[in-house]
């Protein structure tokens, strides 16, 4: 091996892979930009081994960093080393061989095999708050790979991505949003046997009614801003909203008392599906709004055909004889539920509806 003359040194574990060492460093995030200087985007797809970097990213995981400054979690990045590098252990036992310096000549390039927008968020929250310069990440090297062994060390380490399911991670979620919607769950024996807390598409074999995500989305169209300073407040505000809404849900009901499960009431109706849910958040919103009677205007959701072939809900959440679920269809069927509950719709929902009509009618 080479004698490296000048370079960067690393405190490191040496490992071992399919036969293959590699090294376990802590780096400061300061030295980040100092040890990734090679763009590979810059290359065409043939001559590197990484995505070309998505600059949209970068904002959304910077502002995680500095947003959740006390509590933010970063898995290692993996980068391979092309060029001279020595690895010199502590001792000569067996545990000691395993423990001790990672040398990189100062010519070597070093390549960002995963975690490349990690690194880029990292490096624009520096400039933002300095004082994260210290703190570390840790990164896995690779040495003296070829462009095809790094273009598979890629392929590999996202052969089996699996994204954590929206229900589950605002289950184990702390922002404020998230504790509302967990605790009018867990607090409500009926509601915890309807909602699933982990997962967000329900198959028909599911008993549960809906998903964790589906009532954390309504809820927040039930309260608007949701946050540290009012979310205890709003805790027994939607707590009594969700539960007046079930007393007046007698299909809802008997899934609670297992006379019936949450995929039946989805193949049948629409009242077992986000969008209604998100529906009914927009309802509480203005009921809640209105006075101190909203209790009794709910008691018509009793009366409303629910079924998936009632034609009212068709083209607003009913298209093609399929659900869908988004922001429109959703106040669609906000405003038909306003018109069966005789509830005066206001001048814009007008328009909306008047829209809506017509381009149904085909005018």
């Amino acid at each position: 091996m080479n004698q490296i003359v000048s370079g960067s040194s690393f405190p490191a574990i040496r490992g071992m892979q399919a036969k293959i060492e590699y090294y376990i460093v802590m780096v400061p995030l300061k030295r980040l930009s100092r040890i990734f200087t090679l763009d590979e985007g810059q290359l065409p797809v043939d001559k590197r081994a990484q995505r070309i970097i998505n600059e949209e990213r970068i904002p959304d995981i910077s502002n995680y960093i500095l947003e959740n400054r006390d509590s933010y979690v970063f898995s290692a990045l993996t980068a391979c080393i092309e060029g001279t590098s020595e690895f010199v252990s502590v001792g000569d036992s067996k545990h000691e061989q395993k423990i001790g310096t990672l040398i990189i000549d100062e010519d070597a390039d070093i390549y960002i095999t995963d975690g490349q927008h990690r690194n880029a968020a990292i490096l624009e929250a520096l400039k933002e708050d300095p004082t994260l310069a210290d703190e570390t990440i840790s990164v896995v090297f690779f040495t003296n790979k070829s462009l095809e062994e790094r273009q598979r060390i890629f392929k590999d380490l996202n052969l089996y991505p699996v994204k954590t399911d929206s229900s589950l991670s605002i289950t184990y979620d702390d922002k404020p949003d998230a504790i509302l919607s967990k605790t009018i769950i867990f607090r409500s024996e009926k509601f915890t046997k309807l909602v699933h807390m982990e997962k967000s598409n329900l198959g028909p074999r599911s008993k549960k009614l809906i998903s964790h995500s589906a009532v954390n989305k309504a809820s927040k169209y039930l309260l608007g801003t949701i946050n540290k300073n009012n979310y205890e407040s709003l805790i027994p505000v939607a707590y009594e909203f969700w539960h007046e809404v079930l007393k007046n849900m007698p299909a809802w009901q008997l899934v609670c008392d297992d006379k019936a499960s949450g995929g039946e009431l989805r193949d049948e109706s629409i009242h077992a599906h986000a969008v209604t849910f998100h529906a009914l958040g927009l309802l509480g919103a203005y009921l809640l709004s209105s006075g101190p009677e909203w209790q009794s205007k709910l008691k018509g959701l009793q009366q409303i055909d629910w079924s998936r072939t009632n034609l009212d809900w068709t083209g607003r959440c009913v298209i093609n004889h399929s659900m869908t679920n988004n922001r429109k269809a959703a106040e669609l069927t906000y405003i038909q539920i306003k018109t069966y509950l005789n509830i005066p719709l206001s001048d814009k929902e007008l328009l909306i509806e008047q829209s809506f009509k017509e381009t149904r009618n085909g005018n």
